[in-house]
């Protein structure tokens, strides 16, 4: 028997389903898939580009313009649509960090930790919030996954961002506990580094000077994340609700020489057992 992976008569919600990132590469995988795609966008023509991908491939799609910040209109914009288009998918992209949202952590403007909160874990509340209440009133399942980060685990710099997918990771799991028995899964992805548009590098990088940290030896692409949210969609992972999976090339290499040895392995015995 042949495995296969089908979303037909299906519809996904894609928030932040744009802009030539993790988002376009969901919206793509998904409909290559059968789905039918709903995306939300705070930029026109990101959207405008994402209804076409996914129509060039043969399913439906409908496109809306909304700033994630705007919690009222997220939320009515998705009752609309559902009312359209019932959603079974979800998928909450929309995350990351603008230039100006680094700081130290001393010098952190507590504008800045709010916005990340906003743009990074209250739109989740609010979209997994409504989709849920929608799918628990039909009496039908769903499927969500949330878009986390390895940076939820603390990283320099990143202390809001760092805490809003911190309380992503805790939220989906609630999620799950609350929502299972309605036939509701939801899981994390949670991506290391990736190229995309906004990270200013090309996605296969010859040069990349991170990718000897990297494990697998180079950065992610949109897809890699895109790959793992449609094996967490679908009825492949069934049986698996309020998990985080880790998408970053393997645990850091930082802390091995070019042998491969852990840098504080310095005892020239056991240095000799390995180095031939």
């Amino acid at each position: 028997m042949s495995i296969e992976i089908s979303f037909a008569n299906q519809t996904a919600l894609v928030v932040g389903g744009g802009g030539g990132g993790i988002g376009s590469a969901v919206c793509h995988r998904l409909a290559d898939a059968g789905a039918d795609i709903v995306t939300i966008s705070a930029v026109a023509a990101d959207v405008e580009a994402t209804v076409a991908d996914v129509r060039n491939r043969g399913r439906q799609a409908s496109g809306h313009v909304v700033d994630v910040a705007d919690l009222e209109r997220l939320r009515s914009t998705i009752e609309a649509a559902d009312t359209t288009a019932p959603i079974d998918l979800v998928v909450n992209v929309v995350g990351g960090v603008a230039v100006d949202h680094w700081h130290r952590l001393e010098e952190y403007p507590i504008d800045s930790f709010d916005h990340l909160l906003t743009t990074n874990l209250r739109y989740a509340f609010v979209v997994g919030q409504t989709v849920a209440s929608r799918l628990i009133e039909r009496g039908e399942p769903g499927s969500m996954v949330n878009i986390s980060s390895i940076a939820s685990k603390g990283q320099p710099l990143l202390a809001g961002y760092g805490a809003a997918k911190a309380g992503l990771d805790s939220l989906t799991r609630t999620m799950a506990m609350e929502w299972g028995r309605h036939g509701i899964r939801v899981n994390n992805v949670a991506p290391g580094t990736v190229n995309t548009p906004r990270s200013g590098r090309p996605v296969d990088d010859p040069d990349d000077p991170l990718a000897e940290a990297i494990t697998l030896g180079r950065r992610g692409r949109p897809t890699d994340i895109a790959d793992a949210c449609v094996f967490l969609l679908s009825n492949l992972a069934s049986y698996i609700t309020g998990q985080t999976l880790d998408v970053d090339g393997g645990p850091s290499r930082r802390a091995l020489d070019a042998r491969d040895l852990p840098v504080f392995v310095t005892n020239p015995a056991i240095r000799a057992r390995f180095e031939r």
